[in-house]
C-alpha cells in the first residue's frame, strides 16, 4: 500500500483552532519519466507514446477553448473551462447599499482557469490504495500519534471521513460536480 506523508497546518484565516492537512509530495515526475514507466513491459516505444500524448493534449486544448468538457482517460479526470467571477453587495462612496445583480457580472473582471473533476470511482480506488502518515512540518519526522482511534473515528471529527470531500472532486478552480454538466 502506498504511503503519503502529510502535516497539520493551522488555518489562521478563519480563527483559532482550525487545522487542515497538507500532503508532502515525493517530488515531481517529468513527462519523459511517466512515458518511460508507462511503456515498461509493453511493446510501445516511449517516443511513440510521447508523440501520441502530445497530439492528444493539443486536441484537448482546442476543445477546452471551444467550451467542451474533455476527458483525460476513461473514468479518470475531466478538464473543463472555468471562470472565477463573482459580485456581492457593497456600499458606494456615499454609503448607500448597492445590491448585486447578475447583470453586474462581466467576464472581463474574472479570472479564466481550468477546472478538473476526478471520477468518483478513481477517487475511491485511490482512497483504498493509499495510507497516510503524519509528520512534523519542520523536521519531517514521523509523528508517533495514531491518526485513527480504536472505534474507527478520526479524533475531533466524529466520523471516519475527516470531513473531506467524498465525491472525488478535485481542484483547478472549480467544484467539479457542482459545475453544470458535471455528471460523469
Amino acid at each position: 500500500m502506498a504511503k503519503i506523508k502529510y502535516f497539520a497546518k493551522e488555518n489562521s484565516s478563519v480563527g483559532t483552532h482550525s487545522f487542515y492537512a497538507v500532503p508532502l509530495p515525493n517530488g515531481t515526475l517529468t513527462f519523459e519519466e511517466v512515458c518511460q514507466e508507462a511503456c515498461e513491459n509493453t511493446t510501445i516505444e516511449p517516443s511513440i507514446l510521447r508523440a501520441a500524448v502530445t497530439e492528444y493534449m493539443k486536441a484537448v486544448k482546442r476543445n477546452l477553448l471551444k467550451g467542451f468538457r474533455v476527458p483525460l482517460g476513461e473514468k479518470f479526470i475531466t478538464l473543463y473551462p472555468n471562470l472565477t467571477l463573482s459580485v456581492k453587495d457593497y456600499k458606494d462612496k456615499d454609503g448607500n447599499l448597492v445590491v448585486a445583480t447578475a447583470k453586474m457580472l462581466n467576464a472581463g473582471n474574472g479570472v479564466s482557469r481550468l477546472g478538473a473533476t476526478v471520477h468518483p470511482k478513481y477517487s475511491q480506488q485511490f482512497a483504498e490504495d493509499v495510507s497516510w502518515q503524519k509528520v512534523d512540518e519542520k523536521t519531517g519526522a514521523v509523528v508517533e500519534e495514531e491518526d485513527i482511534v480504536d472505534n474507527g473515528e478520526i479524533p475531533g471529527t466524529g466520523d471516519n471521513n475527516g470531513g473531506g470531500s467524498g465525491s472525488g472532486d478535485s481542484g483547478g478552480s472549480g467544484g467539479g460536480d457542482n459545475v453544470p454538466g458535471g455528471d460523469e
